[in-house]
C-alpha cells in the first residue's frame, strides 16, 4: 500500500449503514455485573457466546466464565450458564476452538490476582455440541512453553492452529517489549489429534520484526493465512504468510490511514463472497494527550472509541471500505468492543450481527447484540 495518508485515504469509502438494530442479551446485575469479552462460535442454526461475568475488568477472584446459546431463525436463547469458575482465579476470557471430529472446547485465559497474574491456560470440553461441558484441564507445557492467553483458532482438514501468547512468568516465557515487561510473544501452536496435544509451529514477534504484539486474529487465505495484530506500540498491522507462518507481505495499517489512530482493540478477521473484513475497537480521531494511546480499562478519552468494520482487497491488502457501525455519535462508552461476528438469512435477506460489550458512563458493561442489512455493509 502506497501513497501519503490523505491520498490513501481519498481511495476508501466510507459506509453509513442506515439499518441497525441494537439489543441486550445479557443484563448487568447482581453482585458480578460486570459482563465482558464476547467469543462466538457459529454452529450454524445456533450460535454460542462465552463471556466473563465478574466486578471488574480485572484483579476479581471468583469471575466466572458463561455462556448463552442462540438460534439464528427464532431468537430464543438458552442460558446463562456457567461453564468454568474457580473461587481464587479469574476467569478472564474465553476462546472457542471447534476441532475436526466436532468436539468443542474453550481455552481460558485464567489470572490470579496481583501481579504476575498469568497462571496457564486452561480449557474445558464439550462432545455434545456445546449442551455440556467437562472438568476444567490444565494445558500445561507445549514444546517447553506454557501459554497463558489464546486468541483464536482456525481448524482446516484434520488440523487446528491456535494463536496463543506467553508471559514472562510462564515456564518458556521471556519479556519482549519494555512497554510491557510481562508480556511475551504470541505464538502459533498446531494441534493434528483435536487438542489432545500441541506442538510449536512459530513465534509470530520474531517474525514480524521483533514487534511487541497481543491480540491477534487470523484466518486462511489462499494456501497460507492472514493476521492482523495488535501492538502494544500502538499499531495495528496486517501480515500475509505461506503455510508455515512465514511472512510474505505486512503492511502497517495505523501508518496508512487517518481513520485509525492507534491499535484497533480485539480484533477479529473473516471472510465473506472473496472479501476479507476486519472487525474491531478503533479510535478515528488521536487521543487527547501527544504520544498516548488508549488503554483498556484506562481513563475515558474525548476521541471516543467506535467500533468498526473494514474491508480489504486480498490481493493488494488496501483497505477499501470502513464503516462506523458503533458510536458514532461519540458517546461515552467507557469499556468495550470485544465483537464477534454472525451472519443470518432471513426471508433472502442476509443480516450482518456482532456480539459485543458496551458500558456508558463508567457503568458496569452488558452483552449486547448489533444488527445490520449485510448489503449495506459489503
Amino acid at each position: 500500500v502506497g501513497g501519503s495518508r490523505a491520498s490513501v485515504a481519498a481511495d476508501v469509502t466510507e459506509l453509513h449503514p442506515a439499518y441497525r438494530r441494537e439489543q441486550v442479551l445479557v443484563v448487568s446485575d447482581g453482585a458480578q455485573p460486570y459482563l465482558a469479552f464476547p467469543a462466538l462460535l457459529d454452529l450454524g442454526e445456533d450460535v454460542l457466546v462465552s463471556y466473563k461475568r465478574g466486578r471488574s475488568h480485572g484483579d476479581d477472584s471468583g469471575a466466572a466464565l458463561d455462556m448463552i446459546r442462540l438460534n439464528k431463525v427464532s431468537g430464543r436463547m438458552i442460558g446463562p450458564r456457567m461453564i468454568a469458575q474457580s473461587d481464587d482465579m479469574i476467569m478472564q476470557m474465553g476462546e472457542w476452538v471447534r476441532f475436526p471430529n466436532g468436539d468443542i472446547a474453550s481455552y481460558i485465559d485464567v489470572c490470579q490476582p496481583g501481579d504476575p497474574a498469568r497462571i496457564g491456560l486452561r480449557s474445558v470440553r464439550s462432545i455434545d455440541g456445546g449442551r455440556t461441558f467437562g472438568p476444567m484441564e490444565r494445558v500445561g507445557v507445549v514444546d517447553g512453553v506454557e501459554y497463558g492467553y489464546s486468541f483464536e483458532a482456525v481448524t482446516h482438514g484434520r488440523s487446528t492452529w491456535m494463536l496463543a501468547m506467553t508471559f514472562a512468568n510462564l515456564t518458556g516465557g521471556y519479556s519482549v517489549s519494555a512497554l510491557r515487561p510481562s508480556a511475551g510473544s504470541v505464538d502459533v501452536i498446531r494441534s493434528d489429534d483435536n487438542g489432545r496435544t500441541w506442538r510449536f509451529v512459530r513465534n509470530l514477534s520474531r517474525e514480524f520484526g521483533d514487534i511487541p504484539i497481543n491480540e491477534s486474529t487470523f484466518i486462511r487465505l489462499g494456501d497460507g493465512f492472514l493476521v492482523s495484530t495488535r501492538g502494544y506500540d500502538d499499531r495495528e498491522r496486517l501480515h500475509l504468510t505461506d503455510a508455515d507462518f512465514k511472512v510474505r507481505r505486512q503492511v502497517d495499517l495505523t501508518a496508512t490511514y487517518p481513520f485509525i489512530k492507534s491499535h484497533v482493540g480485539r480484533p477479529r478477521l473473516f471472510a465473506r463472497d472473496g472479501l476479507v473484513y476486519l472487525l474491531g475497537r478503533n479510535w478515528t480521531k488521536a487521543a487527547s494527550v501527544p504520544g498516548t494511546a488508549p488503554r483498556d480499562g484506562g481513563p475515558s478519552f474525548p476521541a471516543a472509541m467506535k467500533l468498526c468494520l473494514f474491508r480489504f482487497d486480498p490481493t493488494s491488502l488496501a483497505i477499501t471500505a470502513y464503516a462506523v457501525i458503533d458510536n458514532a455519535e461519540g458517546a461515552n462508552v467507557t469499556d468495550g468492543y470485544y465483537a464477534a461476528p454472525y451472519f443470518r438469512e432471513v426471508d433472502g435477506r442476509t443480516y450482518f450481527n456482532v456480539i459485543t460489550y458496551k458500558g456508558l458512563d463508567r457503568r458496569p458493561p452488558q452483552i449486547v447484540e448489533l444488527e445490520y442489512h449485510w448489503d449495506e455493509l459489503r
